[in-house]
């Protein structure tokens, strides 16, 4: 048996080359994955966004479900118009009501005077 001499150069160039191929895949990998990844973050970034916005429309609608509408608006314009009719007749009888005041004070006023005047005498 002689001594037989390994030869591995075919090997390590065989090698080289895989690992050249390796890295130059990878590097497509990355650079074919970045597009994506900043795609996702993206879509993330505006998923919360439109959440968010969701969250504000659905406060403003209940906002909105509790305020009165045109036909409650228009109800209390008719209220308030009947009210202001009520207090002209209020008024009036206001009116009547104190000139009917005036004429008792005036009565009063003249019996208290003959009941002064009448002590005197």
């Amino acid at each position: 048996m002689g001594a037989e001499v390994l030869n591995i150069s075919p090997f390590v160039v065989w090698v080289i080359a895989l690992s050249q191929l390796l890295t130059f895949g990878l590097t497509v990998w990355n650079l074919m994955a970045s597009g994506s990844r900043t795609n996702a973050k993206s879509i993330e970034q505006n998923r919360i966004r439109i959440d968010s916005h969701e969250a504000r429309l659905s406060s403003v609608e209940q906002t909105l479900t509790g305020m009165p509408g045109r036909e409650d608006v228009h109800k209390m314009q008719l209220s308030i118009t009947e009210l202001g009719g009520y207090l002209r007749e209020m008024r009036a009888e206001m009116k009547g009501t104190s000139e009917i005041i005036k004429r008792i004070e005036f009565s009063v006023d003249r019996h208290e005077s003959h009941l002064l005047d009448g002590a005197k005498r």
